[in-house]
């Protein structure tokens, strides 16, 4: 009898125990399904090294804070802390966007209607707007008090056409000073001094710009040089590479006298068509910019394109800007010079630049 009951009470046990699992639906769960990773932690797919990557990071339940690493991701395609993730292709796509170094903009993008150089011959920096953003012209001169202009026989022009201005307008260019001298060239500005050196005077006396600019005073360096440089050689590639190394220690020695100084380099402008002597020719100039510009680029300077500003349809300096059939310059072109560096100064006190 006790047999029995013992038979029967096992039979109903097992009866119940299936018939719960018919209730719930199902078999029962194994580890690491669906419920037990949103109990453990959130999943979260970040691309590492250009790849996608499913990484289980802790709950801040559990750790007090969520930890996720972003260290390939840009900042702007870093996902919120409550964004789902995509595909691993979806991921691999965003990053590829957004990491992938931009193409340089179109020369047509740069041009202004005002210049007449194809886009084709234009440097891949555009000349300053020219634009003065309501600024007053006396604010705009203003900004050029502490300036220098340091240069060869195109800002000795530059000079000459500034004091003529000053003689009837004062304020002209604000107290800009000048550090000019014909022949004068990034090599030639290394020189030591002598009697056949071509170093500016200062007060009277020759002297290295290392040593004349911190006696200036200014602490806005605008330096222009290249048609002395870019014939000295005869291999033109070899003469570009001194001429920017010839910047490069020159600007340095500079700024070991006068550290708080801010340089801006201006470009080469063009020869007169047919006006070309030997390298000196406007292609050759306009390979030296392209060069310059890069190593603004690599220094943190600026690069203004007055050499754009003053060209014709052949990428050369357009006649009228030029006074001898060869590279010096009009005061129609000193005129252009005005309103670039206005436009310059402008954007600068815009916060621009």
């Amino acid at each position: 009898m006790n047999l029995t009951i013992r038979k029967l009470t096992a039979a109903l046990l097992i009866g119940a125990a299936l018939t719960g699992l018919a209730a719930c639906g199902g078999e029962p769960q194994e580890s690491g399904s669906t419920a037990a990773s949103t109990a453990s932690g959130a999943q979260t797919t970040v691309p590492s090294g250009g790849e996608s990557a499913d990484r289980t990071e802790p709950s801040s339940a559990q750790t007090g804070f969520t930890s996720v690493s972003y260290a390939t991701v840009p900042l702007t395609q870093r996902p919120s802390s409550g964004s789902q993730s995509g595909s691993s292709s979806d991921t691999r796509a965003t990053t590829a966007d957004t990491t992938e170094s931009a193409p340089p903009p179109s020369t047509d993008t740069q041009r202004t209607d005002a210049y007449r150089i194809p886009a084709s011959l234009a440097l891949s920096v555009p000349p300053p707007s020219t634009d003065t953003l309501g600024y007053s012209e006396s604010m705009l001169f203003a900004w050029y008090n502490d300036a220098v202009f340091v240069g060869d026989s195109i800002s000795l022009g530059w000079r000459n056409y500034v004091m003529g201005k000053r003689a009837s307008q004062p304020e002209y260019l604000g107290r800009a000073q000048f550090l000019v001298s014909g022949s004068l060239g990034a090599e030639s500005a290394l020189w030591d001094i002598s009697s056949e050196s071509v170093h500016p005077t200062w007060q009277g006396e020759q002297m290295q710009l290392w040593n004349s600019i911190p006696l200036t005073g200014a602490k806005k360096v605008f330096i222009m040089f290249g048609l002395n440089d870019v014939g000295r050689y005869s291999d033109l590639d070899y003469g570009i590479q001194m001429a920017v190394r010839n910047y490069r220690d020159l600007t340095d020695k500079i700024k070991e006298n006068a550290p708080d100084v801010e340089f801006t380099i201006i470009s080469a402008t063009y020869v007169l068509e047919g006006g070309e002597k030997g390298k000196v020719t406007s292609e050759n100039l306009r390979k030296l910019n392209e060069a310059l510009i890069g190593f603004c680029a690599e220094k943190g300077y600026t690069f203004l394109n007055f050499a754009d500003a003053l060209a014709d349809e052949k990428g050369n300096l357009a006649a009228e800007y030029c006074s001898d059939g060869y590279v010096h310059q009009t005061n129609a072109a000193y005129d252009v010079w005005t309103a670039l560096l206005m436009g310059y100064a402008a954007g600068a006190l815009n916060g621009n630049y």
